[in-house]
């Protein structure tokens, strides 16, 4: 039995979030406070506990907010009317929930859970599935499910009852405070009003979704045709769930005394019959000596010596009546077994030396307590239902290595008959689980979340017949591994071509005028011009904010404005986005300095933004020529004498090569021929740039309007 796909609608931050699930390990990662806990509460309770509350915080508070705007009217009027107990149901409920399937009830749209389970006929047992197949086809192998929060309208109208004087009191008190302040001249009075109304409103909500019941049914592919299922616990016994939570508490000092560890290899000992075996045995050889000793009848006897004069005081005050006091000892089996399980523990032998499990980092209990938890569940394994774990951030205490080893067990371990979902905010982990085991959770809102899969992607690229998305799909699967798993957790993203581009950008940011980019959480991805167009749909798909910094590298004999103009370039990202209005073309410079000035260097919907340099960067080729026009308020096409290149070399103290050879000092030297100079120095050029404090000035306009764009 397989768990293919969960559709979870209006919970929490999530207006509809499809999470679908590999046969093995699924990796859920998401930056801190962006659901991923979320989800998690929603499937455990739904699935787990049957004594989970469904409550106002679960529902979107736009959901809300909506249904108490339609609903407040028709409570006021009622109950500033002729409003009796009586007839709540006739003039109130129905009015919001009606009898007549014709008329349309005013619900609030509460969360819808839709699962969809697959089985393979060939080895999978569906006994427990059977009652709810919906699909006669003998071609078709699933089953799909329905878990809605309900509202009941006899319920409802139990809850309006019980509080009927109370509601009717409040309403009637806004109404005379309205009343009373007619002309709402007193801004605090007004106030006071727009409070009480604001608790009403709140209450009403709560009478509302106090009167939510779970129903659960099984549906066809479509979810339109549907059955109810008489219970919800039968629902859930068609699935094996463990959850094993982020809070796990685990002994790394003395103090400590919770064992973790030890109960949970208790556990799983428990589950080997001769361990049963040997402790059902325990209690009486233990409890053999005791009674052969007679330990009992001593404790008595010392007892009662120890408490005479007490027992001479008490029969003064009640006339004698006390009788022998004294301790007695009563040993069971059951005493006996507790003792055994207080005094295990677990223990590592480490070169002949016992010494117990807080001697341990965290990390490596953490990653102990999570193998043992996992053991279990293998055990109780039915091949009869879907079984699925839930791990929340392993990662915790661990170090890189550590979670990298670990997710890449979990992944290699558990291919047959077990699902299992990790939830993650790791950047090592994530890179390690490669794309195709990964969906993302990214906040889209103040109080918003979506869920992305980006191994829908990767498959439909690999299975396309277009060789080009072939490559794309290795691009992507080979340059996630090596570090570029961090745009899953990126607020925003800097694509740049080298690594001195790297150290000016990382310098320019932390500029004071760059303030609210610093406090985000930028993505620096390395990639040249001619890869970076690689990353469109990645980022378009994750819905990622992003700057490509590149350079338009025109013809380098290309010295003339004109020639300038009328050169080709040979950017390949540069050349493809320009082509998404104008296909088939050959953009020129010229064409190139347009497209930019119109802002239509600004694509996918406002997501990606391609900066490169201009006219108002002198005619710049690369970052370099960029930085020093702007720095010397010159263009390429200019020229300075080697003598005043000297002196503005020494005047900034930026380190560049001045060609000499063949050179006199009143010769004309253009910055082209500088920056064919520093060509294999670039590194320190930008060194000297950084270290002496030159990157505002020096900063090309290009990449000002780049960085002041993703700012916004």
């Amino acid at each position: 039995m397989k768990l293919v796909e969960m559709s979870i609608t209006n919970y929490r931050q999530f207006e509809k979030a499809d999470i679908s699930f590999d046969d093995g390990i699924t990796v859920l990662a998401g930056a801190n406070n962006s659901g991923k806990t979320s989800l998690i509460t929603l499937i455990k309770n739904i699935f787990n506990d049957e004594k989970s509350i469904y409550c106002e915080s679960d529902i979107p508070a736009k959901n809300m907010q909506n249904w108490i705007g339609q609903v407040y009217p028709i409570f006021e009027t009622f109950f500033l009317g002729n409003a009796a107990i009586e007839k709540i149901e006739e003039d109130l409920v129905e009015f919001i929930l009606s009898k007549d399937e014709k008329a349309q009830q005013i619900c609030i749209d509460t969360t819808r859970l839709r699962v969809h389970v697959s089985y393979n006929p060939e080895i999978d047992d569906i006994k427990y599935f059977a009652d709810y197949i919906m699909d006669l086809d003998e071609d078709k192998h699933d089953f799909f499910f329905e878990y809605y929060y309900e509202i009941k309208r006899t319920k409802f109208i139990k809850a309006i009852s019980k509080e009927f004087e109370k509601l009717k009191k409040r309403f009637e008190e806004i109404q005379n405070n309205k009343v009373r302040l007619s002309d709402f001249t007193e801004e605090r009075e007004k106030h006071n009003i727009e409070i009480k109304e604001r608790y009403l409103k709140q209450r009403l909500v709560a009478l509302y979704v106090n009167s939510i019941v779970p129903t659960c049914y099984f549906c066809d592919a479509t979810y339109e045709n549907r059955c109810q299922i008489d219970d919800v616990k039968q629902f859930r016994n068609l699935f094996n769930f463990c959850f094993i939570k982020a809070s796990r508490p685990l002994d790394d000092d003395a103090s400590d005394h919770s064992r973790s560890i030890s109960k949970q290899m208790i556990k799983l000992a428990q589950l080997d019959g001769e361990w049963n075996e040997l402790i059902d045995k325990l209690p009486d050889d233990i409890l053999k000596p005791i009674q052969d000793k007679e330990i009992s009848k001593k404790v008595q006897e010392t007892s009662l010596n120890s408490l005479k004069e007490t027992i001479t005081a008490v029969e003064e005050t009640n006339g004698g009546q006390s009788g022998e006091l004294m301790l007695d000892m009563l040993v069971t089996e059951e005493d006996i077994s507790d003792l055994l399980q207080r005094i295990t523990t677990a223990t590592y032998c480490v070169d002949g030396y016992f010494l117990g499990e807080e001697s341990q980092g965290l990390g490596y209990s953490n990653m102990i307590y999570i193998h043992l938890q996992l053991n279990k569940y293998e055990n109780s394994k039915d091949r009869c239902k879907v079984n699925v774990f839930f791990v929340e951030e392993p990662e915790s205490h661990m170090h890189p290595q550590m979670q990298q080893v670990f997710v890449k067990y979990l992944i290699e371990h558990y291919k047959d008959g077990i699902q299992g979902l990790i939830t993650t905010h790791s950047n090592e982990m994530v890179r390690v689980a490669g794309i195709t085991h990964l969906r993302v959770i990214r906040r889209t809102g103040s109080f918003l979340s979506e869920l992305y899969d980006p191994s829908k992607l990767i498959n439909g690229l690999q299975a396309s017949n277009n060789p080009d998305d072939k490559l794309l799909a290795n691009f992507y699967d080979w340059f996630f591994e090596i570090g570029y798993s961090e745009l899953v957790f990126a607020d925003k993203a800097i694509f740049y071509e080298g690594d001195t581009e790297r150290l000016y950008i990382r310098k320019l940011l932390t500029l004071e005028k760059y303030k609210k980019l610093k406090q985000q959480y930028i993505a620096y991805i390395q990639v040249g011009g001619a890869y970076a167009k690689n990353y469109r749909q990645m980022i378009e798909l994750l819905g990622i904010k992003s700057l490509i910094i590149t350079d338009i590298d025109y013809s380098k004999d290309a010295e003339t404005v004109n020639e300038i103009n009328d050169s080709i370039i040979t950017n390949a990202t540069i050349k493809e986005f320009y082509r998404i209005d104008n296909p088939e073309s050959t953009p020129t410079v010229k064409d190139l300095y347009e497209w930019k000035a119109s802002n239509k260097n600004i694509i996918s919907d406002g997501l990606i933004y391609t900066c490169f340099q201009t006219k108002d960067d002198g005619y710049a080729r690369t970052l370099e020529e960029a930085m020093l026009s702007q720095y010397f308020s010159t263009d390429v096409t200019m020229s300075f004498t080697k003598k005043e290149w000297i002196k503005k070399r020494a005047d900034s103290r930026l380190e560049f090569v001045i060609p000499t050879k063949g050179i006199k000092d009143e010769d004309p030297i253009k910055l082209r021929a500088i920056l064919k100079s520093i060509s294999g120095s670039k590194t320190n050029f930008m060194y000297s740039v950084v270290l002496n404090k030159k990157a505002e000035e020096t900063e090309p306009n290009y990449i000002r309007g780049g960085l002041e764009w993703l700012m916004e």
